[in-house]
């Protein structure tokens, strides 16, 4: 009987250290952090720092004052201030690039690649197309969130710089409208919202039928 008192107060013994070191162990506290944009969007810097953040981390957004609210540890944070110190800058100037190219599916005798297309020739031969034609060519400098208008030879385009999203090195070219100009009469082609990793060819077509065996195509690229 004695034996087995002892043997019991041992296992409570035991039993009230285990709780007493999980009682002594700190609980990790959070730090919440709130970051106030002048220039940029809350949301493209919600998805800047969201990789940065543990699995304790967590974002709010407060699109009213343009506001991110992060809560995370200590370390963490550290690494979100560091993140977001050039974030909220003055909108970045752009340099984009555009081209208008005739592409055709041709017989391989009538093949033809004028040399200042020969850097898109590879990805418009994907689709087949093997002679090209380039009509009409524009290069203009502007900045986030600015309108823009360029005129190539019988066209025009009009659109609004978005703004530079640093997470991906990319900006929107928003509402792109291109039309044929004829005189003073503008004949709507084609509008469309894309985004541009700058430093990098987009190309898209002008050309309703995709099996169209002449094709206008829009070569992008773009640059800060």
């Amino acid at each position: 009987m004695k034996r087995l008192l002892t043997m019991t107060l041992a296992l409570l013994f035991l039993t009230a250290s285990a709780f007493a070191d999980d009682a002594a162990e700190p609980a990790k506290s959070l730090l919440v952090r709130t970051f106030q944009f002048k220039f940029k969007k809350a949301e493209n810097a919600a998805a800047l720092i969201k990789p940065i953040l543990s699995d304790e981390g967590s974002i709010s957004i407060k699109a009213s004052g343009n506001a991110l609210v992060v809560s995370d540890n200590a370390e963490n944070i550290k690494k979100v201030v560091e993140a977001l110190a050039d974030f909220d800058r003055e909108p970045q100037p752009v340099r984009m690039t555009v081209r208008l190219v005739l592409a055709e599916r041709a017989a391989p005798t009538a093949s033809r690649v004028p040399a200042e297309l020969r850097d898109v020739a590879p990805k418009l031969a994907l689709l087949r197309y093997n002679s090209l034609e380039g009509i009409g060519a524009a290069a203009i400098d502007g900045k986030e969130g600015q309108p823009a208008q360029i005129e190539m030879t019988g066209y025009r385009a009009d659109f609004k710089f978005g703004e530079y999203d640093p997470a991906s090195d990319s900006i929107d070219l928003i509402d792109f409208k291109l039309s044929q100009l004829a005189g003073d009469v503008l004949t709507p082609l084609m509008k469309t919202t894309l985004n541009l990793k700058l430093g990098q060819t987009v190309i898209i077509g002008a050309t309703k039928q995709a099996q169209s065996k002449r094709a206008l195509m829009i070569v992008f690229s773009a640059k800060r």
